[in-house]
């Protein structure tokens, strides 16, 4: 598989550095420089070409949403990832219009960064930026709403696996699985793993899939 070109885009090169020394674990990225975004970033991005650009979200709102739209118009058609530490939905909203393909929030350890991202260039992971509405829900298109891998990990949800046997299931980090299920209850509009489960059953997202038999771990 051909490393992914991947430009950092931060405030400051103490948070590039950190950023990329978590993209080590994601193999598939090859980190090809940093740019500064206290500055005008179009022209060093435009000149890299690179196919993904991770943009650290520093607390100014306004300020981001300018980085995101010039970083957008300058880099063509890649992929453009935005790690933030607000995650409610207004902001993705926002941000999502501006430009952003996916988000990792700074919820999450940094050291997973670099899984998360791989994820997402995976096609398996998505943060569940909210365009679709509860007609969409009811009217039976709740797994169109889900990626594969987020529909996966409810159905292993939902036949009662925990978190640490859907990891090892798919071969992911319970971190993974953990932000995984934050995107599926933001989806389907549920609280928890229960509400989520029961969703599951009615709205018949169990009915073509079997699981495989979930057994009690030893004391």
């Amino acid at each position: 598989m051909t490393a992914v070109r991947l430009a950092i885009v931060a405030e400051h090169r103490m948070t590039a550095e950190a950023i990329r020394r978590a993209l080590r674990h994601a193999p598939a990225c090859e980190v090809i420089g940093y740019v500064d975004a206290r500055r005008s970033c179009g022209v060093p991005i435009a000149n890299a070409q690179a196919d993904v650009i991770l943009l650290d979200d520093a607390g100014a709102p306004e300020l981001t949403l300018e980085r995101v739209r010039e970083l957008r118009a300058a880099a063509g058609e890649a992929m453009l990832i935005l790690l933030t530490a607000a995650a409610d939905a207004a902001w993705l909203a926002e941000a999502a219009d501006a430009g952003v393909d996916a988000a990792i929030s700074k919820a999450h350890d940094l050291a997973s960064v670099g899984a998360l991202v791989r994820e997402i260039l995976a096609g398996n992971l998505f943060h569940a930026f909210p365009t679709a509405d509860s007609a969409a829900r009811e009217a039976g298109g709740a797994a169109d709403l889900l990626t594969p891998r987020e529909l996966e990990i409810l159905r292993l949800v939902a036949s009662g696996a925990p978190n640490s046997r859907v990891a090892a299931e798919l071969w992911v980090t319970e971190q993974t699985v953990k932000f995984h299920l934050s995107n599926v209850y933001q989806k389907l509009g549920v609280a928890n793993r229960t509400e989520a489960s029961r969703f599951a059953h009615l709205h018949g997202l169990l009915d073509t899939w079997s699981p495989a038999p979930v057994h009690a771990e030893a004391a």
